[in-house]
């Protein structure tokens, strides 16, 4: 796989297309692609396998109706081997335009996740994490459900809508469907998406997720959403503290002064001096 060529695309759509207009809180202006990955079927099997083998006793189901394994990497080498791989980096940098590393949070950097009509998919929401790369791992053959739902306006706007009981309008969603050797990159943090509730069949995924080198602080999870699903681990809270100050907290102070505010021009002032006639 050469990380500097074009792969085989099925869906491409900017950031602002899909929200609608400018946005500021972001790592680039990459929205949402999806493209033949070329990831070893053998190594994307090898994970499948252990994740169903893991999935009774580590699998949780607690937020968003989504069953999955959190920070799947702590107990699948192959996952960490994946989520590393320095030509992965480099190519999906390659497409969002800025460069990417790893996820550091051990609880989300990756995540495997189980979507049938027993388990559920995952209900309408805006990642907290900037850039997710999602692979299948199987998709059963038929499926009925299971796609991949965008809202395509700001997420307020949706979030409005659904609180108060109505439904997404269906002419304001962009529908992708998941296919196998095809994985889906998208800039979901101020993204109002969903999966489709499944009503036959299964799929199993791998989510992969990663953040921006130069703008690690473009960031949106917060401590209670994380807590949402994993209150009985509590080692991430100090692992977030400590990337806060070592890592966040200096991008910002670096990118504040590389972008100093103008300065306010002041108004001229009603009933002031008057031009010379």
């Amino acid at each position: 796989m050469n990380a500097h060529t074009i792969p085989e695309l099925r869906y491409a759509m900017s950031r602002e297309a899909i929200i609608g207009h400018e946005t500021a809180w972001k790592v680039s202006s990459f929205g949402v692609a999806q493209y033949l990955h070329g990831y070893d079927p053998a190594l994307l099997a090898a994970i499948e396998e252990a994740a169903l083998k893991l999935k009774a006793s580590h699998a949780v189901h607690k937020h968003l109706d989504l069953t999955f394994i959190t920070g799947a990497d702590r107990f699948i080498p192959e996952i960490r081997e994946l989520l590393h791989d320095k030509l992965r980096l480099e190519r999906l940098s390659d497409m969002m335009g800025t460069k990417l590393e790893p996820y550091p949070l051990s609880i989300v950097g990756s995540t495997v996740t189980f979507m049938n009509p027993r388990d559920g998919a995952v209900e309408w929401h805006c990642d907290g994490v900037p850039v997710t790369e999602l692979i299948p791992l199987s998709i059963s053959n038929p499926l009925v459900g299971g796609h991949l739902e965008i809202y395509c306006d700001d997420s307020e706007t949706g979030r409005a809508i659904l609180e108060s009981g109505r439904e997404i309008p269906r002419n304001s969603v962009m529908r992708i469907d998941h296919k196998m050797n095809y994985a889906t990159l998208g800039q979901f943090l101020g993204v109002l998406h969903r999966t489709a509730p499944i009503r036959f069949g299964e799929r199993v995924t791998l989510v992969l997720n990663q953040r921006s080198v130069a703008k690690p602080y473009v960031d949106d999870n917060r401590m209670f959403y994380l807590a949402a699903d994993n209150d009985h681990d509590r080692e991430w809270v100090s692992e977030l503290a400590e990337d806060v100050w070592t890592n966040q907290l200096p991008a910002y102070r670096r990118f504040e002064a590389e972008h100093p505010v103008p300065a306010a021009v002041d108004a001229p002032v009603p009933g002031g001096a008057r031009e010379s006639w």
